[in-house]
């Protein structure tokens, strides 16, 4: 009888947690499809390339999508079985509603071993992966990141242009804005590496992309500053040709990798490094409690569910649905919150983190307890 049960309860389950999957997915990398489609038909990416893009960018999006396809599959399974009367069914065979549930719980702590070795392990290489894949597309195609008639940032520049030709990699009709900047060698006064605010305007530009920068060649142009205190006393120079180096640094650490690349074991290496030399390491430790935050949320949702589930679920999917949205959202706010007050380092990374899981698993753990002895 008890194999029985559980046996049509995984059915039930297991086809609302796929429908969750695919659906949750989708709407996670939607944006993505539509710079993957850019790509492949504004910029004339090589197609085997921008699939490659693609298909390692994918499994990124299951950190978040698997989650939440376990919040929607047991709102949705239980919420059918309770609008069916199945439950009251089962119960009055005698088993109870721990016995109703073990299944669940014991997929979503499946799960949760699994987004942990993801996590930690499977996401940093894919990550590398597709750090790889798109250098190849800076290098084949510089300019897939530049727009027509639209603003550009790169570190502490701003970057117009009024035509982008992917053919010859050029930009036609270029103003570049340099943000106000600390110096630290004020006798270098290169207009590249000048501290204070300036702009160059060209008639055309190649770009030239590497791993650390970009490197700008302008033809035909100026370089003009203008000192704030007195506007009247501008510097204007003139130029057939000229040549600059943009530098792009983002939390990058000395192997070039962006902590999202680097596995666990080496990301705590480079962590207490980075402690020992006194470097901002913030961005590295974030990235690793949120690797084992995200991995547990299966279990914090699940039981949340499950009350949820077989108490109100009885709408069909579209209150499954819209009830798992609810759920998460005031999740992923509550953890946004944590992000920014361990960034402000007001409390330690460490414990920040967990509060919203912590949170909605002790309201989980509580409802579901509350249920159980009815």
């Amino acid at each position: 009888m008890v194999k029985k049960v559980h046996s049509y309860i995984i059915k039930e389950s297991s086809h609302s947690f796929i429908f969750g999957v695919i659906i949750f997915s989708f709407l996670l990398i939607l944006n993505f499809v539509f710079d993957i489609m850019d790509l492949l038909i504004g910029n004339g990416v090589a197609f085997l390339l921008v699939l490659k893009i693609f298909i390692f960018f994918l499994p990124n999006a299951l950190t978040l999508s698997i989650p939440m396809a376990v919040l929607f599959g047991a709102l949705l399974s239980y919420g059918k079985l309770s609008a069916d009367n199945e439950i009251t069914a089962i119960k009055a065979a005698g088993l109870g509603y721990k016995t109703l549930t073990m299944p669940i719980i014991l997929f979503a702590c499946g799960l949760s071993l699994f987004l942990i070795f993801f996590n930690h392990f499977f996401a940093p290489e894919l990550n590398s992966r597709l750090k790889v894949y798109f250098q190849e597309v800076a290098k084949t195609k510089p300019l897939a990141k530049f727009d027509e008639k639209s603003l550009k940032t790169l570190g502490n520049y701003n970057i117009y242009s009024n035509k982008v030709n992917n053919a010859t990699n050029t930009l036609i009709g270029v103003s570049i804005y340099k943000f106000e900047s600390y110096n630290p060698n004020p006798k270098n006064v290169l207009p590249q590496n000048d501290n204070g605010a300036w702009r160059i305007t060209a008639s055309s530009a190649t770009v030239k992309i590497y791993s650390n920068g970009v490197k700008m060649t302008l033809y035909n142009g100026y370089w003009q500053k203008a000192s704030p205190s007195d506007m009247a006393n501008m510097t204007h120079s003139t130029f057939k040709t000229y040549s600059f180096f943009i530098p792009i640094v983002n939390n990058i650490s000395d192997d070039g990798s962006h902590p999202s690349q680097i596995p666990s074991p080496k990301l705590l290496k480079t962590i207490k490094q980075y402690k020992e030399q006194k470097f901002d390491f913030i961005p590295y430790l974030l990235d690793y409690w949120i690797r084992w935050a995200f991995a547990l949320t299966p279990l914090v949702f699940i039981f949340i569910a499950l009350p949820i589930g077989i108490r109100t679920g009885k709408e069909g999917k579209a209150a499954g649905f819209g009830l798992s949205l609810v759920i998460v959202i005031i999740y992923y706010v509550l953890f946004t919150l944590a992000v920014n007050i361990g960034e402000k380092k007001y409390l330690p990374i460490g414990i920040i983190l967990w509060l919203p899981d912590l949170i909605i698993g002790a309201l989980g753990i509580y409802s579901f307890n509350k249920m159980v002895k009815r």
